[in-house]
């Protein structure tokens, strides 16, 4: 009697993970296009484990940086496009050269990316075949024309802030401008939770209560605090505002605001500047210094948890966090940008964004973005685009300088 042949898709899963384990990279990819089900067994056994904590691609608990993916990502692609943020393999474009110096500010959605150009905010759609049209969608702007300095979108809702003190409140329903500052105080940065918003320049801080009366947006002042706040972020349930002072000789320029009473902790973070701040959760906050550091800091213990130097010296400008392991970290010269695993106590890669006949690179990091496969940088001309899943990438790889400098030497 004739038996039929044992088929490989015969097997449990059990034994097809003891052969796979003598199969390379090569076989297992040749598997997953000859079978279905061989494929769903080597994603959900294999591919999926190596993927699950990845820089940048790691899917952990739906990390934020998964929010931003313009496209999603198969664990296998995670696997190869994270290879290549740690190995510094991209492909660079150049967007928006502009003459003019300015501080940009960029916030990233999975459809669209939002980026300030002097006076106003414009609105790009991201493309699935390229990282971002270059025809704006929609340009936002009021009848005041100084350069925004920041701004703040959350969900449907944008915040922003201009250098002369003036803000303006855009949604469905409209757009509102209110003068919230002097125009000889510098305004630093904004935030907003629901109907609580926060303003910050060079000589103080205040909170604001957002009010509708008869169709209008108008906010009144509920706070006015003494502090030139470079960089701030509100918790998320309104109670908290952590804000990093542009200079303190104290060296203590992590500062803490509970707002319903107006109690102020002074943290002990060992820094005197800082110009970026970010939290990660609701006790840990990421912050960017002038002091060349880069620090984790943990408020249930009152102090840094991790510190992170820069190889150079410099200052970091602005920060990037995936929601899991990785930060990328913006510095103040060459418009170089720094990858670290919160993991390590160095950093993981270097990246160098290469010159055009228009620009010479020198520019600060004044702003950062990121999803999964590209990551945005603006400088005082431009705007970089660094696409880590291109086939025509090229590897710069700067994981060990050092190492780089004493071979040419």
């Amino acid at each position: 009697m004739h038996e039929t042949p044992l088929r490989l898709t015969d097997l449990n899963v059990d034994c097809l993970l003891l052969i796979f384990d003598y199969c390379s990279e090569g076989d297992l990819l040749c598997l997953c296009l000859a079978n279905r089900f061989l494929e769903e067994v080597i994603d959900t056994h294999i591919y999926s484990p190596l993927s699950v904590d990845l820089l940048l691609c790691g899917h952990r608990d739906n990390p934020t940086i998964e929010q931003r993916n313009r496209t999603r990502l198969t664990n296998y692609e995670r696997i190869q496009v994270s290879k290549n943020w740690v190995s510094g393999t991209y492909f660079e474009r150049p967007y928006f050269h502009h003459v003019q110096m300015f501080p940009t500010k960029l916030c990233l959605e999975a459809n669209y990316l939002y980026i300030t150009h002097a006076g106003y905010l414009r609105k790009y759609r991201r493309s699935s075949c390229d990282a971002l049209h270059r025809r704006f969608e929609e340009e936002i702007s009021t009848s005041t024309h100084s350069d925004i300095s920041d701004f703040v979108k959350k969900r449907d809702t944008i915040f922003a802030g201009r250098v002369c003190g003036s803000c303006f409140h855009y949604d469905a329903e409209g757009i509102t401008e209110q003068r919230m500052h002097p125009a000889n105080e510098y305004l630093y940065c904004v935030d907003f939770v629901n109907d609580l918003y926060a303003t910050s320049t060079d000589h103080c801080c205040k909170l604001w209560q957002r009010s509708e009366e008869f169709g209008l947006t108008h906010f009144d002042m509920v706070a006015n605090r003494p502090h030139a706040f470079k960089s701030m972020e509100l918790s998320s349930d309104g109670q908290w505002l952590y804000g990093g002072l542009y200079t303190d000789v104290g060296r203590q320029a992590l500062r803490g605001i509970h707002v319903e009473s107006g109690e102020e902790l002074v943290f002990n973070s060992n820094t005197m500047s800082i110009y970026d701040l970010k939290m990660k959760d609701e006790h840990v906050i990421f912050t960017a210094n002038f002091d060349t550091t880069f620090r984790m800091f943990d408020r249930r213990i009152d102090r840094d948890v991790g510190i992170w130097e820069d190889p150079f010296d410099s200052s970091f400008y602005s920060l990037e966090y995936d929601g899991l392991y990785a930060v990328l970290v913006g510095t103040n010269r060459h418009a170089r940008v720094n990858l670290y695993d919160i993991r390590m106590q160095k950093y993981v890669q270097l990246y160098f964004p290469g010159r055009t006949r228009q620009h010479n690179g020198f520019s600060p990091v004044y702003s950062l973005a990121c999803d999964s496969q590209y990551m945005f940088v603006a400088t005082d001309h431009n705007l970089r685009v660094f696409d880590f899943k291109a086939n025509c990438g090229i590897q710069r790889d700067y994981s060990n300088i050092n190492g780089l400098v004493k071979r040419k030497l």
